[in-house]
């Protein structure tokens, strides 16, 4: 049979037949014997027809207890005082007695009762059988429910060919704007805003970022809901709305799509940098040409109109972490800060970048990233032009990495760890770099330091000796080196130092 006829259609998920829908059957003449205002809009869950004197035991709140009232055939019967007493206090919504069998009318008893107890009355006349009102509740709920699943999986389909479509994460959140019809967002856990709709909505990041790793879903800070995105069981990410949206069941299934989204651009992200982490491992190596490293390398991103510098951080950690993890977000530095793109190289994280990068903000960013992983360490190298540059960034960079010695200091390109490294080094390039401080001195002020540091190392580091080859005063030898001791910032008296120096200069005289 039909139903609602005459009634607005609920779709809500989960929606109930009322006091208030079923008295406006009309196809059921239902006939409101009392029944206050205030108690039309109560559910009715289900219906029970009974007999039973005591009926109580056996019900569990919200029903429409439907009864002939054949066990009392007294219509003063004080059982039925108690019947209401006891039926009223479980929690039904509704009592209705037929008339027109056992009774005629419906008792005064029976009203009196209910409406000392407060509980709604009705009176179901001999046309409409006690069946026919259970089978509407039955049709009213299901019908509301098969409406609210086909709603529900319209919406996650929506949703799906939203995220689908050439828009990304930007279709996604549009089509969950209309659907939750309050502003929504994606932000990371590092905090930066992936997608936001309307664009210029205003959203508390800071606070959720200070946050981030109590926050339940639901939870709000300053009006915004806040729902954690996890992968892997890790955080990764927070959806965000203005105000309370509807329906959580698509909140759920869009939380899995942004996970999902996310999960995508992690993979990509992380299946781009192994291939540039290739490139850069085969030509620091020594296995590519300048000519083809550059083509490869400008495919992946990276420009060398100007200098680069090279940026290492090795973590202490398991390398699947590097991969499950996704600690390479979209954003290192702020937008405009300069170029930069990023490798997995044997379980190193490189960034090759522009001159232009603020490189303490990049190391500090590496950190936050990175530590959360394991214990970190950086390296950084100087900026050199062309493509043969960048291979000595980074060997200047691993050798930072290393000895936790700074670029700046010039000191941290060692050649014996690099060959014992089994890299095929370019030794003049890396024996220029080492003395570079020494070169640019001597041609500036016409001096000759460099040869004084050969013929120094020649003597076996015996100044009167060297002195004697140079023909100069041993005074004016120990100035000299003290010279090259303060350019360089190296330690003459120091083994390793000499060694490195020495292999340096060596390489120099090969060419």
């Amino acid at each position: 049979m039909s139903h609602r006829s005459g009634d607005s259609t609920q779709s809500r998920f989960g929606s109930y037949a009322t006091l208030r829908t079923l008295l406006a059957e009309r196809s059921l003449n239902l006939e409101a014997v009392q029944v206050p205002e205030y108690l039309l809009d109560r559910s009715i869950r289900w219906v029970t027809v009974t007999e039973m004197v005591d009926p109580a035991p056996y019900l569990l709140g919200d029903e429409l207890i439907l009864t002939l009232g054949s066990a009392w055939e007294d219509p003063e019967s004080p059982e039925i005082e108690r019947f209401i007493q006891r039926i009223s206090s479980v929690g039904v919504t509704a009592v209705g007695i037929a008339v027109g069998l056992s009774h005629q009318v419906v008792p005064q008893r029976m009203i009196d009762a209910a409406s000392q107890y407060g509980l709604p009355l009705i009176s179901v006349p001999l046309t409409t059988t006690l069946r026919s009102i259970g089978e509407y509740i039955v049709d009213y709920t299901l019908g509301d429910k098969f409406a609210a699943v086909q709603s529900t999986l319209q919406a996650h389909t929506d949703l799906t060919e939203a995220l689908t479509s050439r828009l990304g994460m930007e279709g996604l959140l549009t089509r969950l704007r209309r659907l939750l019809t309050v502003p929504v967002a994606v932000v990371d856990y590092w905090g930066n805003l992936i997608a936001s709709q309307p664009t210029s909505t205003p959203w508390p990041i800071e606070e959720i970022i200070a946050r981030r790793t109590t926050l339940g879903a639901g939870d709000t800070i300053e009006g915004t809901s806040v729902y954690p995105v996890l992968i892997s069981d890790q955080r990764v990410a927070f959806v965000c709305t203005l105000g309370v949206g509807a329906a959580p069941e698509i909140m759920r299934f869009a939380l899995g799509l942004v996970a999902l989204e996310l999960s995508r651009r992690q993979a990509e992200q992380h299946g781009r940098r192994e291939l540039l982490g290739q490139v850069i491992s085969d030509y620091i190596q020594g296995d590519l040409a300048d000519f083809e490293a550059q083509r490869r390398l400008a495919r992946g991103g990276m420009s060398f109109e100007s200098p680069n510098r090279v940026v290492l951080a090795r973590v202490e950690c398991a390398p699947r972490l590097l991969e499950d993890i996704p600690w390479n977000v979209e954003t290192l530095v702020p937008a405009g800060s300069g170029s930069y793109a990023v490798a997995l190289v044997d379980g190193i994280v490189a960034v090759m970048c522009s001159e232009q990068v603020p490189v303490d903000e990049l190391e500090q960013a590496l950190h936050r990233h990175l530590d959360r992983l394991g214990e970190t360490r950086i390296g950084v190298g100087s900026p050199y032009s062309g493509v043969a540059g960048l291979r000595l960034s980074w060997l200047e960079a691993q050798g930072s990495m290393r000895s936790g010695i700074s670029s700046s200091s010039r000191g941290s390109m060692h050649l014996p760890r690099l060959m014992l490294a089994s890299l095929k080094v370019p030794l003049r390039s890396v024996g220029e770099q080492i003395l570079r401080s020494l070169l640019e001195y001597d041609r500036d002020n016409d001096s000759d330091l460099v040869h004084t540091l050969q013929v120094y190392l020649d003597a076996d580091c015996q100044s009167a000796e060297a002195a004697q080859a140079l023909f100069v005063h041993r005074n004016t030898l120990r100035y000299r080196l003290r010279l090259i001791e303060k350019l360089t910032g190296c330690d003459l008296n120091s083994f390793e130092d000499l060694v490195n120096f020495y292999l340096a200069v060596r390489a120099m005289e090969m060419g």
